[in-house]
């Protein structure tokens, strides 16, 4: 419990001291699928697909694709290359392409799982000649609030950083910030679903051009029986 309660603090903190003042404020709806395949124990892959909508969930905004390959080296820690397209409807960005690496840390305080995950981003935007290098830090924590751990607290928060600038994209340091919290509810070893609320800080160049938007996210979780299993 005290891991928990500490790691609810430390985002609750970072949530209330969010600059909120002056901030273009707008509602949304997230909404996704994971699918997970174990090739062997080792490798696997995943696939997740993500429409979203934004203007109070009325505007279909984004669509998201991604794949992903990763290797286990123990149940701790894994690597992951992973492919995204993402296609915006109601922004100067258009089209993305984006190929990444996930580096994944796992672990468990007694019930309290701890996950951080980086990823470093090359991403090709359209209308923009050169490659925008970006970094991704999540930090992931889920408790049971149930015996029989069906029902999961979950709550994350990332950060996300610009490495370079270019004159008619993204500019270099802090590019936005997402916290989230919600629940898990495991339906059985092969599905569970999250549902919960998401905030998400935009910055942007100037004074008073910053974002603050807030989302319902809703995702299902596949996970299919392993392929190739040792006889």
């Amino acid at each position: 419990m005290y891991y928990c309660r500490t790691l609810l603090f430390l985002l609750l903190f970072i949530t209330i001291t969010l600059p909120v003042l002056s901030m273009e404020n707008d509602q949304g709806l997230w909404t996704g699928a994971t699918i997970t395949t174990p090739i062997t124990e080792k490798v696997h892959t995943r696939i997740y697909v993500s429409p979203r909508w934004l203007d109070s969930s009325t505007d279909f905004s984004q669509f998201i694709l991604h794949g992903l390959l990763g290797y286990k080296f123990n149940k701790n820690f894994s690597i992951w290359q992973g492919y995204a397209y993402s296609r915006t409807y109601i922004s100067d960005l258009k089209r993305e392409h984006r190929p990444y690496n996930d580096l994944v840390l796992e672990n468990n305080f007694k019930k309290l799982k701890i996950e951080n995950r980086i990823r470093i981003e090359e991403r090709f935007l359209e209308d923009i000649d050169d490659v925008t290098v970006r970094t991704r830090y999540r930090l992931r924590g889920s408790y049971p609030l149930d015996k029989k751990e069906k029902w999961n607290l979950v709550l994350f928060d990332e950060i996300f950083v610009n490495c370079n600038s270019h004159f008619d994209g993204p500019q270099a340091g802090l590019d936005q910030n997402r916290i989230y919290v919600g629940l898990n509810r495991k339906i059985n070893e092969h599905f569970n679903i999250d549902g919960g609320y998401l905030l998400q800080h935009q910055h942007r160049e100037g004074k008073n051009n910053d974002n603050l938007n807030h989302f319902v996210l809703v995702n299902l979780n596949v996970i299919l029986p392993q392929l190739i299993k040792k006889n």
